[in-house]
């Protein structure tokens, strides 16, 4: 049903921070069969050049999806049985070992961006769930740098 080139398989870092708490959690998500693509842009305004980069993502629809209202409603022993996405997720491409602590050196979510930066990742920016009826090919979009 997905075009040929959706053969990548990313890692999702959801970030939740509690409010009463304010304590910062991450819950981890591989996805397969998604869309990955990097690009480099060259933008000139008079003399002076300006290289910019964003990464786009097209996921395919998956059953333990939730919008980010939903999901941070559950239970959290039940987060982990769904994913979401929204500004400050973190993608990675490709399916890794890492497990973000905000409170522990070299596991911070500073740390996995700096640790995977060559690999391919990105930060949520922008989101757009393109599922529901009528719709070929239903997927979330998600791009960032």
């Amino acid at each position: 049903m997905y075009p040929v080139w959706w053969e990548t398989t990313i890692t999702i870092y959801n970030k939740y921070e509690d409010k009463q708490t304010q304590l910062v959690t991450w819950f981890k998500h591989v996805i397969n069969n998604c869309f990955w693509k990097a690009s480099n842009n060259k933008v000139t305004i008079n003399d002076t050049v300006l290289d910019s980069s964003n990464i786009i993502c097209r996921i395919p629809k998956q059953e333990n999806f939730l919008e980010r209202f939903d999901w941070e409603q559950l239970p959290n022993d039940m987060m982990q049985e769904y994913f979401t996405l929204g500004q400050g997720d973190i993608l990675i491409k490709g399916e890794i070992d890492f497990e973000v602590d905000e409170y522990t050196k070299g596991h911070r979510s500073t740390d996995l961006l700096s640790k995977y930066k060559m690999k391919g990742c990105m930060e949520v920016e922008q989101f757009a769930n393109n599922t529901g009826r009528g719709r070929c090919n239903e997927h979330y979009y998600v791009s960032g740098i």
